[in-house]
């Protein structure tokens, strides 16, 4: 998806004028497209016209020529305006916007100094990089998705077309395939690495043996199938193996540019691919245990939890089946971004900022447990929650996040 420029100004304006208002532009990575290039442009490539393209309103007088552009070109709504404040361009671009409404087209003027909108360019054409990258990305789901997720189904259609990536189903045999035919990974030296390090292991070498010998076999079918996501039904390949994917699912979202979920829940497994490529933060999807309305705050637990994000952990063993292995992380207090994209075609969007204030130690639940102080309402889980597990991301996003969304849906 590309970020164009397409620019107007009055025959009157000095073109020394006119030059350094474009090269603001021409510094932000966009592609300045003259109106009439556009056109012809456009008769050859129709997808140019789903490209984020923008009209630059540089000046007044220039309103009769935009309408006339809007009506040969068709660009796609809402028809975004280009205005700043010198050279008559926010009146130019109040007038076009009237006569738009007028006629039944939407359209939104974008205002602000010069240099501000040229730095706003700047982040759409990033935005644009990220953009692309999840339209080229491959998420793979390896069995179907947990029954107790009972609101998580997308339409793979859908989200492709509104997306452009790919959700594709495997069957649970072709992970099962590879776990048998691995070779036990006693000596590697990231694996020692992983046992040294951990503050406390309470389960046997053999148990340990066969949970990295899983990861293996996970991190092989990604490479294989060429997945840049991968979410697993882990309770049946825990009842068919006696193995848990914790570990494995841990460790994926430790790798640059991979992202894993869990319970084959895929609106979570996408929301942490686009979190990753958009902030280069690996997610903890957790589910939400208590919610604090007095405090306004949320207590997660989950068993998965990225060792890259944590100040420490243990190496204990699956929480619902005392199985196995699961994770118990613990977080230093910090800034944390709660998020969860959702939907048929994965449109919905819910994120707030928030504080991780503790971790904590409930009998019953998942191994790694935090509690979040939250910005936004937390009735929102009471409410109208985007089902259940959520993601929590180091550090401050939400507004970053948003802006991205609105960017690729709303623009």
């Amino acid at each position: 998806m590309g970020v164009n420029v397409i620019p107007f100004f009055s025959s009157f304006i000095d073109v020394e004028v006119r030059d350094n208002v474009l090269d603001k532009f021409a510094e932000t990575g966009s592609r300045i497209i003259p109106a009439d290039e556009f056109l012809a442009e456009a008769k050859r490539d129709q997808s140019l016209m789903h490209q984020h393209n923008y009209v630059l309103i540089g000046t007044g007088g220039i309103e009769q020529d935009v309408i006339k552009f809007l009506s040969e070109s068709h660009l796609l709504q809402p028809i975004s305006l280009l205005s700043y404040g010198r050279q008559n361009s926010l009146p130019a671009s109040m007038e076009i916007k009237a006569y738009l409404t007028s006629q039944g087209f939407e359209s939104r003027i974008i205002h602000t100094p010069l240099d501000k909108l040229a730095q706003l360019i700047h982040r759409w054409c990033w935005f644009s990089q990220v953009e692309d990258r999840i339209a080229q990305s491959r998420l793979g789901i390896l069995g179907e998705p947990s029954s107790w997720l009972v609101a998580s189904h997308v339409d793979a259609s859908a989200v492709r077309e509104r997306w452009g990536a790919t959700i594709e189903k495997f069957p649970l045999t072709g992970l099962l395939e590879l776990i048998d035919k691995e070779t036990p990974i006693e000596t590697g030296e990231d694996f020692e690495e992983f046992v040294s390090s951990a503050a406390c292991v309470d389960v046997t070498d053999e148990v340990l043996r066969d949970a990295g010998n899983v990861s293996q076999a996970v991190k092989r079918f990604v490479e294989q199938n060429r997945l840049d996501a991968v979410t697993i039904k882990c309770f049946t390949l825990l009842h068919k193996t006696g193995i848990t994917g914790c570990l494995a699912l841990s460790q994926i979202n430790d790798t640059e540019n991979l992202s894993a979920g869990c319970e084959g829940d895929i609106p979570s497994t996408f929301t942490m691919m686009l979190v990753k490529f958009l902030t280069g933060q690996s997610a903890f999807m957790a589910n939400a245990t208590e919610v604090d309305q007095d405090h306004n705050s949320v207590a997660f637990a989950h068993c998965t939890v990225p060792l890259g994000i944590v100040d420490s952990y243990e190496i204990t063993s699956h929480a619902e089946t005392s199985k196995s292995v699961g994770l118990r992380g613990r977080f230093k207090p910090q800034e944390v971004t709660i998020v969860k994209v959702f939907g048929d075609d994965l449109s919905q969007l819910w994120v707030s900022g928030g504080k991780l204030v503790e971790n904590l130690g409930v009998e019953g639940n998942c191994r790694t447990q935090i509690r979040v102080s939250f910005k936004e309402s937390v009735d929102y889980f009471l409410e109208k929650p985007l089902a259940n597990h959520h993601l929590i991301v180091p550090g401050e996003h939400a507004g970053l996040i948003r802006e991205f969304l609105e960017f690729v849906l709303g623009s």
